[in-house]
């Protein structure tokens, strides 16, 4: 008896020292790991997604990656599989290997995933198993990164406001602004601006909504004055420059898209934002495709969309010559431009103005362009199907317009949603 107590008292020690203790255990089950300081992760949703779903995104890293169809895919991602079987021996990136969009899930297999964000970053990581719906995965984030080919990371500027999705291919020798603001104890881009000083016109103005910046808290506001960001010596553009022209301040980013606080609406009076616009157009057919679009971004707070990146403008490459308007504007004249394009007060007119929309929800993208004639004859209450009317590709947007438009995305993305567009995806 004595014996059999014994044995039973050291059974209940070697548990506690060993595997019986919880905290022991680890988080992700027992996955070996092959590299000091290695993470692990369990992937769910190999076999269903109903019986479980997670994605791994990483520290640093915007959009993550996941299982799709027994594959590795990501909308940020490639990969391409290693012939090491450790990933301690994976030391040297495989930077022109074979990428591809999706990698089949093989136990053991090692692989390389690179990101496309401002500089490709790249993660190695290894299939420890198969469970049923769940893959072990054992990974570590690379410290190497190289610059991308066509992404605003290879520019001059050193601001990485630059490498936001909204932001198109900056121009040289134009001025690029991003003004932040801080809200409720983060910091946000809350537009940015590249501003053609020859023309004294912004190329484009691009913002993004998410569940904090697509919320609906304050007025609009009345805060008219040159951008602060850019010397009033390049192209400056003051009140006076709009008196009667017989042309609205017609926004850019309109007032109504941010309204999340008074400082980022504010941004919105900067007249660097500003385009001369005939009155009927600027309150009608425009203001229509302004409020759709601000529809599917304030759908954000709703978890429609994840982001909605926008950028807008007007065809600084093809402007109103020699044009007379046919109504006359709120100050009573009418509007004209001379055979350069310009008002009284020297403002280039566009004769067209676009918007290029990219929405993304777990990692997935979707685009679409509008265009638009800068005219006074449309309706000022435009139906849908004037609306869906004006959508094209944002490659047929980029081919009117000479501007390269979501460029920070990865070229696999980037290509896929640029080329082709599908209006039965967004809520009309």
């Amino acid at each position: 008896m004595k014996k059999l107590l014994s044995l039973l008292a050291l059974a209940m020690t070697l548990c506690v020292v060993t595997a019986c203790n919880d905290e022991e255990v680890p988080a992700n089950g027992y996955i070996e790991t092959t590299q000091s300081g290695a993470s692990t992760f369990v992937l769910k949703g190999y076999e269903s997604v109903a019986q479980g779903f997670s994605v791994l995104k990483p520290a640093g890293f915007t959009t993550p990656y996941y299982i799709k169809d027994k594959a590795f895919y990501g909308a940020a991602f490639d990969f391409i599989p290693s012939s090491e079987k450790r990933l301690e021996d994976m030391t040297v990136v495989p930077e022109n290997g074979n990428w591809q969009p999706t990698a089949a899930i093989v136990p053991g297999q090692t692989y390389w995933a690179r990101y496309a964000g401002g500089v490709y970053k790249y993660i190695k990581f290894r299939v420890a198993y198969v469970d049923g719906n769940n893959v072990g995965i054992e990974y570590v984030v690379s410290d190497f990164t190289t610059a991308r080919p066509n992404s605003n990371s290879n520019m001059e500027s050193s601001d990485q406001g630059a490498w936001g999705l909204e932001i198109p291919h900056l121009t040289t020798g134009n001025f690029f602004a991003p003004h932040y603001v801080t809200f409720e104890g983060n910091t946000y881009m809350n537009l940015a601006i590249e501003w053609n000083a020859a023309l004294r016109h912004s190329n484009w103005v691009a913002f993004s909504f998410d569940k904090n910046t697509g919320r609906d808290r304050v007025s609009r506001g009345n805060a008219w004055m040159w951008d602060p960001a850019i010397p009033a010596t390049e192209g400056g553009v003051e009140e006076s420059n709009h008196k009667s022209d017989g042309y609205d301040k017609g926004h850019l980013c309109a007032s109504s898209d941010r309204l999340y606080c008074t400082e980022a609406n504010d941004q919105t009076f900067y007249y660097t934002n500003m385009s001369p616009m005939m009155n009927k157009f600027n309150t009608g057919f425009w203001s229509g495709l302004e409020e759709i679009v601000r529809n599917w971004g304030r759908s954000c707070t709703q978890g429609t969309f994840d982001h909605v990146y926008v950028t807008k403008g007007g065809t600084l490459n093809n402007l109103l010559k020699n044009f007379t308007a046919t109504y006359k504007g709120n100050d009573n004249v009418l509007p004209v431009t001379d055979a350069n394009g310009l008002t009284k007060g020297g403002l280039a007119v566009p004769a067209g103005y676009f918007m290029a929309v990219l929405a993304e929800k777990d990692g997935k993208f979707q685009a679409l362009a509008f265009y638009v004639e800068h005219s006074d004859k449309l309706n000022t209450k435009p139906t849908t199907n004037e609306l869906k009317a004006c959508v094209l590709s944002i490659d047929e947007l980029e081919k009117k317009t000479g501007i390269d438009f979501f460029c920070n995305l990865s070229d696999e993305v980037e290509n896929d949603v640029e080329s082709a567009v599908d209006t039965n995806l967004w809520a009309w």
